[in-house]
């Protein structure tokens, strides 16, 4: 049987919210049970079964309820409905320098915390210089925490929370306080607890969902919208954010296969002849505004699908895009990820410095291309983008296909050293003096 140390059944948390603070005390003594509060709910029916050493991503936009979740794990709140069952000891990171009191120094707010815990004061002695070599914050550990930044808060807090074995470490948003040297040092600790640690990690950061989690939760508006494997998870959330961040629920009202007009699929088969193997961008891969959609798309290396890329290979990406209305200012683009996710390379039409770009309401056929360059032996997958604008980054996504095509990079006895290969300029050897043992 397997080892499930975090239970969620059925879980609910609504929060009843009143026009003015009266209206709480009239409510209660209501003699016609009238009310006076209109309810939020801040979780709805959410399930999910944690088994120990495994790590979870919660994700998704502010407000869909992934902090209230993890208050009702550490047992902050109190559900409405349905349960929580954990079995070991947690140790929780939910905001900045939490627990901690201002007026005490660092020190004693450490004491302070692992007594907290569980801990005895001669097991927080034995793990006191590790606690202060990982926080790095020098003789501040002896200073007032009110006179620290908020980075030094999060390096001490989170150096507390890490050194003391905890058997269930939740996370929310600490990573993405400290410098980089801090993060990257926060990123190999929770790797090596990975082994026998169970993590919840909340976090905008998406390279870091998909390189630390076994699998993601992603919560929009208090449901649970999917549960799985990470580079799916992240999709899903971005494809929410550039849906709904401009209130335009996640509804695809484009044509799709059958509502192409005739006269539209005998126009692109003059202007392509293989058009009829192009393959359907289906609604639940595409994110974005939507006033121009991709409908169909075609990735091919000298006219034929291609599925494994080498160094120097010239990949054509072809889109069936469909706008609403005229539209100028357009930017296509194109990113590839690795198979966690992360964004490995990519560019968009801006790059070539041409006249701005536009289309006619309807349909049309859109073709750029790009030279593979010499990455790291893996398999890849490609997310397509369209644009509206006149800067490379600040722009507004009318769409993303994401993921919808994967490539596997080869090399040709070619070791890769990294992520992708960046070539020496030059080398010297200068002797500057005889044979001797350095001392």
């Amino acid at each position: 049987m397997s080892d499930i140390v975090i239970s969620i059944n059925d879980l609910s948390k609504k929060y009843y919210l009143y026009r003015k603070p009266m209206y709480r005390i009239l409510e209660t003594f209501n003699p016609f049970g009238r009310a006076l509060h209109t309810s939020f709910a801040a979780l709805s029916h959410v399930n999910l079964q944690v088994e120990r050493g495994e790590s979870i991503g919660i994700i998704g936009r502010n407000g869909s309820g992934k902090s209230t979740l993890l208050q009702m794990i550490c047992g902050n709140l109190q559900p409405t409905g349905g349960n929580v069952e954990v079995k070991g000891r947690i140790s929780a990171l939910l905001e900045l320098g939490a627990g901690f009191n201002p007026e005490f120094t660092g020190r004693d707010n450490v004491y302070l915390s692992t007594a907290i815990l569980g801990l005895s004061k001669r097991e927080t002695d034995a793990r006191f210089g590790q606690i202060t070599d990982f926080a790095d914050i020098g003789d501040f550990i002896d200073r007032p925490v009110k006179t620290y930044s908020s980075g030094m808060y999060i390096r001490l807090a989170f150096a507390t929370a890490v050194c003391v074995d905890p058997e269930i470490l939740i996370i929310d948003e600490a990573l993405a306080v400290g410098d980089i040297f801090f993060q990257q040092k926060c990123m190999e600790h929770m790797k090596k607890m990975m082994q026998g640690c169970t993590i919840l990690l909340v976090s905008h950061d998406m390279h870091a969902i998909t390189n630390m989690c076994d699998r993601v939760l992603v919560l929009n508006e208090g449901e649970v919208v999917y549960e799985g494997e990470p580079p799916a998870g992240v999709a899903k959330y971005t494809k929410i954010v550039h849906s709904e961040k401009r209130g335009r629920q996640a509804k695809d009202e484009t044509p799709g296969r059958e509502a192409l007009p005739t006269e539209v699929i005998a126009a692109a088969r003059q202007l392509v002849a293989d058009f009829d193997e192009w393959f359907i961008v289906a609604p639940e891969d595409r994110g974005g505004l939507g006033e121009v959609t991709i409908l169909r798309a075609s990735v091919t290396r000298d006219g034929l699908p291609v599925n494994a890329v080498q160094q120097g290979d010239k990949i054509d990406l072809r889109l069936l895009v469909y706008a609403k209305a005229d539209k100028n200012d357009m930017i296509f683009g194109y990113t590839m990820k690795d198979r966690v996710g992360n964004a490995i390379f990519g560019q968009n039409s801006l790059c070539l410095e041409t006249t701005p770009l536009s289309l006619k309401q309807g349909y049309s056929v859109v073709e750029y291309s790009f030279l593979w360059p010499e990455v790291y032996p893996d398999e890849y997958t490609l997310t397509l983008g369209i644009g509206e604008g006149t800067h490379p980054l600040i722009h507004t996504v009318q769409c993303w296909a994401h993921n919808i095509v994967a490539l596997a990079a080869v090399t040709s006895g070619v070791a890769v050293h990294g992520i992708f290969n960046n070539n020496l300029e030059q080398i010297a050897v200068v002797p500057v003096g005889a044979a001797s043992s350095p001392q």
